[in-house]
């Protein structure tokens, strides 16, 4: 049912091409979706109030010249909008499109069993088909971190980078699995993009979950929430992100591990989500960073992270493999944070208070299609039971450094080695694990060693930046 699903969409959008460019069909589908779906909650709930959607449905409308379509389409999204998000212009730019070229969108959307699954395809789409550097962050992926930092019910979830609210959604089902109920759920996400957030607060309506959203702004520089701290806070912020201060406003706001450099604010999303969280001893956080982050030697960012590590900050780096985020064709580093490693319930049996955990998982992906590899379960599971087992969760076993997956080091360690956290380097390998003939085993070991020396090409660019800097 699934692929009909797909195909079903993937016909409607052909329809109308020359009418409508894809990202605007796409996006329309959306907005078609939310209408079906707030339809259907007024029907369940017993209301005779006429809604949007019915009009839009209507087949007498098709036979004129459409106009009426577009006008109930618009009500409709106006009446949503007032009750959930302040966002202005949400339909895609509809100039001179009859509304009866519309009909197999409106189609596609009245015969899909599942609002919720449906809008979760339209979010495939864009991943596949998106350019640049904007796109939503894999299911899987977001599943991943909230198996991770274990969101339980009653606690407050924040995601500062929300995109199509993915994070947010995770949280929320890991929550329901532990018997929360509908609506339990304290969630908050902010978002610099305003179709980010209309994404986000869509996708939140489609499957039935409340939350509170803020933006179009930079949490970095307009924080939405600024007098509130979370129990879990989940991030993939923009990598690299160069433009992202203010006339110079990175250095007259207060960051505690150092100031971040303008020109690069991996570092200052760490610190942001740091910030975030609740500074009870359960306060806990997922981040995903470039993997240069965890082993740059440029000044600033070397001495934020040696400040994460010296305060007992970050938990654990476990390294990703390439190709998993679209338009990110390197490995990527998932970043945990903790406000306390000690003995406690909500962390385990083990007292890792001055310990951090490296795991290498670059090489445990799937090649799923042309372009595209994913993490496979095992793989994820794998991840899970290790740092559960190395903070003594119950139902694991009791924790044991593997050569070329998993060590644990102590602070004064990772000093000696300048504070450099990248586990594909900090977990050894042992003797002979690579076997003479392997092809594939040489192929991993080249590949590597050369994402060390795009590694070394980016240390010596900012070193370069910092002292064009200086002049």
């Amino acid at each position: 049912m699934e692929k009909a699903s797909k195909a079903s969409l993937s016909h409607a959008l052909d329809a109308v091409r020359g009418v409508l460019a894809q990202p605007d069909a796409v996006h329309l589908v959306m907005l078609l979706v939310l209408l079906r779906y707030e339809a259907q909650q007024d029907e369940a709930r017993g209301s005779r109030a006429e809604h949007a959607w019915a009009g839009v449905q209507g087949r007498g409308l098709w036979t004129r010249d459409g106009h009426d379509v577009l006008r109930e389409i618009l009500l409709g999204l106006g009446e949503w909008q007032s009750r959930h998000v302040e966002l202005r212009d949400l339909p895609p730019v509809l100039t001179d499109v009859r509304g009866s070229a519309l009909e197999p969108l409106v189609h596609c959307v009245s015969e899909a069993r599942e609002a919720a699954t449906l809008f979760e395809e339209c979010l495939e789409h864009v991943q596949r088909s998106a350019k640049g550097g904007d796109y939503y962050t894999p299911a899987y992926i977001a599943d991943l971190l909230s198996g991770l930092v274990e969101p339980c019910p009653g606690e407050r979830v924040y995601d500062p980078a929300c995109g199509s609210g993915g994070f947010l959604l995770k949280a929320e089902e890991h929550m329901r699995a532990q018997g929360a109920r509908p609506g339990d759920a304290a969630l908050y996400g902010q978002d610099f993009s305003r179709t980010a957030v209309e994404t986000a607060a869509i996708n939140l309506t489609v499957h039935g979950v409340s939350g509170s959203l803020r933006g179009p702004a930079s949490s970095l520089t307009e924080d939405g929430f600024p007098d509130s701290t979370f129990d879990v806070v989940l991030a993939n912020p923009p990598f690299n992100q160069t433009a992202w201060s203010q006339q110079g406003w990175e250095r007259h706001h207060t960051w505690r591990y150092g100031v971040p450099p303008a020109g690069n604010a991996n570092f200052a999303w760490a610190q942001h989500v740091v910030s975030k969280m609740s500074p009870k001893e359960a306060g806990r956080a997922a981040l995903l960073l470039p993997t240069a982050a965890a082993s740059t030697t440029r000044p600033a960012e070397l001495r934020i992270r040696a400040g994460l590590i010296e305060h007992d900050a970050l938990s654990c780096v476990v390294e990703l493999p390439a190709g998993l985020l679209p338009h990110v064709r390197n490995p990527v580093t998932l970043w945990l944070f903790n406000r306390s490693k000690k003995d406690r319930p909500s962390w385990g049996e083990n007292d890792r208070s001055g310990h951090l955990l490296l795991i290498d998982a670059s090489d445990t992906a799937v090649k799923v299609a042309r372009g595209r590899r994913v993490l496979p379960v095992d793989a994820r599971d794998r991840i899970e039971a290790t740092f559960a087992a190395w903070r003594g969760a119950r139902g694991h076993g009791p924790y044991e450094d593997v050569p070329g997956w998993c060590r644990s080091l102590a602070v004064t360690e990772i000093a000696a080695q300048d504070y450099d956290v990248l586990p594909s380097r900090g977990v050894g390998r042992t003797e002979g694990q690579v076997e003479p003939g392997d092809e594939r085993e040489k192929v991993g070991e080249l590949t590597r060693e050369l994402y060390g020396l795009f590694g070394a090409s980016h240390r010596l660019e900012d070193e370069l930046r910092d002292l064009l800097d200086q002049r």
